[in-house]
């Protein structure tokens, strides 16, 4: 505006003095117009290069404020990286410790842990040893003869004497107390013996009950449960088919049959209501609901 103002004046000035012509006032006029918009141009570059310097300001603080907070956070994850290994190396030291502690226990306490091995096994043979000579006692108090020898431990010579026929009832007893020892698969095997030997017997069903049972204890319950059906197809007027079928609902129950353990106690206090066996029947469907 300023320029536009001073070439106005001189232009005037020109004028009065009466040495310019109209053609050059007016290129006079258009280099004024030139210059007012070019001086506008650049003032709205001025204005442009101001707003990029300030979001150029803005990004550049906003990118320091980042860096110093990832910074920050590095330090902070170094401190807690650097807290482990400390910890880690402790840990490490203490381990090398108790070994060495271990090593040295190790070498002083040997001979004193041979000598208890060795002690251990000696008791280990004496057990064998009169476990031996209780199953000699016991097939010589039922009567049993020895039909061949084996090859003894050393230092127990004697022969292993070999069953004959014995009585009805001796047999039972035998499998029974196997039994009640807890030599269930012994047992089996002279339960079976007995019910092939002695299919009529008054014994037979509870022979075959126990053979049940055994597998029962031993948690084997797919065979249990054939074994208790035995029980009820074979012997139906036994007084085991009650415990049979409770001891088949356990079974079941167990193997997380739920349907087949309710069907099966259900068809228990149906056929005996009155019996111990019922009762135990009764709280074991509650816990299958």
């Amino acid at each position: 505006m300023k320029n536009f103002i001073f070439f106005v004046c001189i232009g005037g000035i020109i004028l009065i003095s009466g040495c310019v012509t109209p053609e050059q006032y007016q290129l006079l006029e258009t280099r004024i117009n030139t210059l007012e918009m070019e001086n506008s141009q650049q003032a709205s570059a001025r204005e442009e290069r101001s707003a990029r310097y300030s979001k150029v300001q803005a990004d550049l603080e906003n990118f320091q404020g980042k860096l110093e907070e990832t910074t920050r956070a590095t330090r902070e994850n170094y401190a807690e990286i650097k807290y482990e290994i400390q910890q880690i190396q402790e840990k490490f030291q203490q381990m090398e410790s108790q070994i060495e502690v271990i090593n040295h226990n190790f070498g002083v306490n040997s001979q004193t842990r041979q000598d208890d091995l060795g002690k251990r096994l000696d008791r280990m043979d004496n057990a064998i040893s009169r476990n031996y000579e209780k199953v000699i006692n016991l097939e010589k108090y039922m009567g049993f003869e020895p039909s061949e020898t084996v090859q003894a431990e050393p230092g127990i010579d004697k022969p292993i004497p070999g069953p004959e026929k014995s009585s009805e009832q001796e047999l039972y007893d035998l499998a029974k107390k196997l039994f009640d020892d807890g030599d269930k698969e012994s047992a089996r095997i002279q339960f079976e013996n007995f019910i092939n030997k002695y299919p009529d017997s008054k014994n037979a069903d509870n022979a075959r009950f126990w053979i049940a049972d055994s597998y029962y204890t031993e948690k084997w319950y797919e065979k249990a449960i054939l074994e208790y059906q035995k029980v009820l197809e074979t012997y139906p007027d036994s007084n085991k088919t009650a415990a049979a079928r409770l001891k088949q609902g356990y079974s079941f129950a167990e193997l997380g049959e739920k349907a087949n353990a309710r069907l099966i106690l259900k068809e228990l206090i149906k056929r005996h209501p009155d019996s111990d066996e019922a009762r135990y029947a009764s709280k074991k469907l509650k816990t299958l609901n």
